[in-house]
């Protein structure tokens, strides 16, 4: 550890939001600045060294290497720098982004040897993905949105989709505010395996989500994003921190962003579970029930009595929508919340589904819920949502004991016990 010693920091342009400051703290305990910059400041910035380590991000991966007195083989291989050490007033750079991407698709059980891998971007980023998959046996084509030297098009690689097995991708398609969007269409290749998308924010993109529902492994920037950092800390120290930080960083990261979104059959007590879980977390809980009673004016039962299922539906959509952002809030979703695969994804971008399980003799008719007021309807409903609610869970959370039981599986489940 450090402990603030090391004057570190992030250069790029624009910055925004960053996790590294955080990130670095937890790893190595460093008091990690951020500092945005024009392209004209970067010749009095590198002319100061007023540093003792820093992070590059977009757009000046490829710019700083100009100031280095010396370049990592690999990261001159790369032709991108991310990780600069300043070491008695000479300037190494290097590329953990290679490292970072190695070692989450090692830590995902993602197979590159043997497979051909299509990289969709040609830039710094890709550059790094170029170099991985080398290093870990595999091939790969470069697919770029224009025509030109060492890329493919989409058109083309669209042509001959079953050669690929494993999808990156670099871009920004699909970054925040622009989550709907998605670089590819991933129902067009026959042979895939495997889906890696860069993007950190959302936590899961919709090319995620999209890789999870056709049944595919999949992972993403986020953890990426804390790997790259771990690897850029033992330039930055000398010395590799505990490994066991990663995965703990990761959680810690997630206590603070990541939404815990219950899903299950009406009456098999996500409420109750929302309720207690809230109150031990310390964390808000959102009801979309009652949400919708709020929007509406009025019972859901009513609604349906007068207004129909659809409109009902359309509201509830709307509802998700609006959840979609990551506030380390507990939502409590209604039993139907996953007829709409929509709903799903914009509560998975930055949520982990919780399905509350509950077997079908627990479950009770009451008259609040417009769909189940029969042991019959029960029955049918259980039957048609069972396999739709298996689909969109990250976690299963079985709910038939002790509600304590419940609350420490949910907790053990996602983290908030560790």
């Amino acid at each position: 550890m450090v402990s603030g010693k090391l004057k570190l920091g992030l250069i790029g342009y624009p910055l925004g939001h960053s996790w590294s400051p955080q990130i670095h703290k937890y790893l190595i305990g460093a008091d990690y600045q951020l500092w945005p910059l024009q392209e004209e400041e970067l010749d009095e910035f590198f002319a100061k060294k007023d540093f003792d380590g820093i992070n590059v991000t977009i757009p000046y991966k490829q710019t700083v290497m100009a100031y280095l007195d010396e370049i990592d083989p690999a990261a001159k291989q790369i032709g991108a720098v991310n990780t600069i050490v300043n070491r008695d007033g000479k300037l190494y750079g290097y590329n953990t982004d290679y490292e970072g991407l190695i070692g989450m698709l090692k830590a995902n059980d993602i197979t590159i040897k043997n497979r051909h891998v299509a990289i969709l971007g040609s830039g710094g980023a890709s550059r790094a993905c170029r170099a991985a998959v080398v290093k870990m046996g595999g091939t790969y084509e470069i697919v770029s949105r224009t025509k030109k030297e060492g890329c493919i098009t989409y058109e083309e690689m669209y042509e001959k989709q079953s050669a690929y097995t494993v999808l990156i991708n670099t871009t920004p398609v699909g970054m925040y505010p622009r989550n709907d969007e998605m670089p590819v269409d991933l129902n067009a290749f026959s042979n895939l395996e495997s889906v890696v998308d860069i993007i950190a924010n959302p936590l899961r993109t919709r090319l995620q989500f999209t890789a999870k529902m056709l049944g595919l492994k999949y992972c993403g920037g986020f953890e990426m994003l804390v790997r790259q950092a771990y690897a850029a800390d033992y330039y930055f120290t000398g010395e590799w921190p505990d490994p066991s930080l990663i995965a703990s960083c990761m959680n810690e990261l997630y206590k603070q962003k990541r939404n815990i979104v219950l899903i299950g059959m009406p009456t098999s007590g996500k409420t109750t579970v929302s309720t207690l879980l809230g109150e031990k977390l310390e964390k808000e809980v959102i009801e979309m029930d009652d949400e919708a009673s709020y929007l509406l004016g009025t019972s859901i039962r009513d609604c349906f009595e007068k207004k129909g299922e659809e409109y009902f539906r359309n509201l509830e959509s709307r509802i998700a929508e609006s959840l979609r952002e990551g506030h380390a809030c507990i939502i409590s979703c209604g039993g139907g919340v996953i007829k709409r695969e929509e709903n799903m994804r914009y509560l998975s971008e930055n949520g982990i589904i919780a399905w509350i399980q509950r077997d079908l003799h627990q479950l009770f008719p009451t008259d609040s819920r417009p769909l189940s007021k029969t042991k019959d309807s029960i029955k049918k409903m259980y039957d048609e949502r069972i396999p739709l609610y298996a689909k969109y869970a990250d976690i299963c959370i079985d709910n038939t004991g002790d509600i304590r039981d419940t609350l420490c599986e949910i907790m053990e489940k996602t983290g908030e016990a560790i």
